[in-house]
This record gives structure tokens, C-alpha cells and sequence, in this order.
């Protein structure tokens, strides 16, 4: 398996919600800062109260596992199970 990349994603919500209620009515970004300075003036831009703003944070990790030889009548199950065997180490 090849080395996984990791991206950092902040997200600000509005009037104390959590990214779940918030339901895409969220800003997204990939820097605390920059979430936080936007998500204020946002929340002043909407009639907000920017000190109920929340910022969470979640990281998103990328995994490209190891070429799989696939051909006409691969069964992709058998495939999908031989990648995923890379990920469990015992």
C-alpha cells in the first residue's frame, strides 16, 4: 500500500449547530483561521450571531492501495477483498 494522504477540513456552523443539523448550510475550509475570520463575517453578512458560530474539525485520509490485475470475468468481490486485506495488518 502506498502512503496515505491526510487533509486537514475545518467547518463552521451557524446559530450552535453541528455540521449534521447544519445540513450544508455550513462553510467549509482547510485552515482553522481562515474558518474561523470567514464564519464571523458570514454570520454578521446572515443576521447571525457569530459568537453562536462552532468550528469542528475532521481529517480526510486518502488510501491508494497496490495495483490489482482485473480482467472480462474478474470477480471485482474477490478484488475488492484482496485491496481491503492491505488495510488490515493482522
Amino acid at each position: 500500500m502506498q502512503e496515505l494522504d491526510y487533509y486537514p477540513e475545518y467547518i463552521v456552523t451557524f446559530e450552535g449547530q453541528t455540521p449534521e443539523e447544519a445540513k450544508g448550510h455550513s462553510l467549509p475550509s482547510p485552515d482553522y483561521d481562515i474558518a474561523k475570520s470567514i464564519g464571523i463575517e458570514m454570520a454578521y453578512d446572515y443576521g447571525h450571531d457569530p459568537d453562536k458560530n462552532r468550528i469542528f474539525y475532521r481529517t480526510v485520509i486518502i488510501a491508494s492501495t497496490d495495483w490489482v490485475e482485473v480482467g472480462d470475468d474478474s470477480n471485482y468481490e474477490e478484488v475488492i477483498e484482496q485491496i481491503n486485506r492491505e488495510f488490515r495488518p493482522f
